[in-house]
């Protein structure tokens, strides 16, 4: 198996089969084959190993193989991803001295990362105190090229995301439930393309409703629409858009708005492909009311 397909099938599969993706993980580290491969791989590994399984120490091994294989060619880019995510990994299962020894732009990228891993675990204090950490320490500056940029955008998207669904949250994870989104969009905006942008403003807009902030949130869903329509963008992410701006018009009590940008969802529906469509499913019944 070539190594992109390696890859793929493995983000496929992780969400459902996390310790046999890691499994496999561990046991495939032959098709890492050139110094480019490295980077995606410890990523993978550092996400499945830390967000999914809270397993440190075995992400920690395994990462730390890298350097025994004949693709390692200890180069910046190559040793900087791999000491990343030994201290993403470190930092996670407690060892808060990691970050002594690092950069500041590579503090960002490991407080950032450590709180995916939090979120995913619903550790969502630790996921909290690290991305605050990691925007006040970006705030003081990082280098354009840094990957702490791709880090903090995935993390505050990752956290958003979570807190979305957690049903208790008290007023501080709410109001850190923005934050996180704001910040996603923010580092999106620099290290994405327009369609993480547009996904970003798409989160940004579910947050603020579950904040109670509706006005807020068709504003963002009304900026997530004229990405797409900026960027000729297929009918599934439009769709999402005017869901959630149908969804805040209607918070707002605009039905007139609300009507007319539900209609326009439900004809970008039909134009959206049968394979597309299970994605669709929950955005539907809350269109709908149906959902809460």
């Amino acid at each position: 198996m070539k190594f992109d397909e390696f890859i793929e099938t493995a983000w496929n599969d992780h969400g459902d089969r996390p310790r046999e993706v890691a499994d496999r993980l561990a046991s495939s580290l032959g098709v890492v084959a050139t110094p480019a491969d490295v980077t995606p791989f410890a990523r993978l590994v550092t996400h499945v190993y830390g967000e999914h399984l809270g397993d440190w120490q075995g992400g920690i091994s395994l990462l730390e193989s890298l350097r025994n294989l004949a693709a390692w060619d200890g180069s910046p880019a190559v040793a900087g991803a791999v000491d990343r995510g030994i201290a993403v990994l470190r930092y996670a299962g407690g060892d808060g001295a990691v970050l002594d020894r690092l950069s500041r732009d590579d503090r960002v990228a490991v407080l950032a990362m450590a709180g995916s891993a939090f979120a995913g675990r619903s550790d969502f204090k630790r996921a909290l105190s690290s991305l605050t950490a990691a925007i006040r320490l970006a705030d003081e500056g990082v280098h354009a090229d840094s990957p702490a940029i791709r880090s903090l955008a995935v993390g505050g998207n990752n956290l958003a995301a979570a807190l979305e669904e957690k049903r208790d949250r008290d007023a501080a994870e709410t109001a850190g439930m923005v934050m996180a989104a704001e910040c996603g969009l923010k580092y999106w905006k620099l290290a994405g393309t327009w369609l993480e942008e547009e996904r970003a403003e798409y989160r940004l807009a579910k947050s603020l409703l579950q904040a109670g902030q509706a006005g807020a949130a068709a504003q963002s869903a009304r900026r997530c629409i004229d990405v797409c329509a900026g960027n000729d963008a297929p009918p599934i992410e439009l769709f999402f858009g005017h869901v959630v701006l149908a969804i805040a018009q209607r918070e707002t009590g605009d039905r007139t708005a609300f009507e007319a940008s539900r209609k326009t969802a439900l004809a970008l529906y039909e134009r959206i492909g049968a394979e597309e469509r299970p994605w669709c499913e929950s955005e539907l019944a809350e269109l709908e009311g149906r959902r809460k």
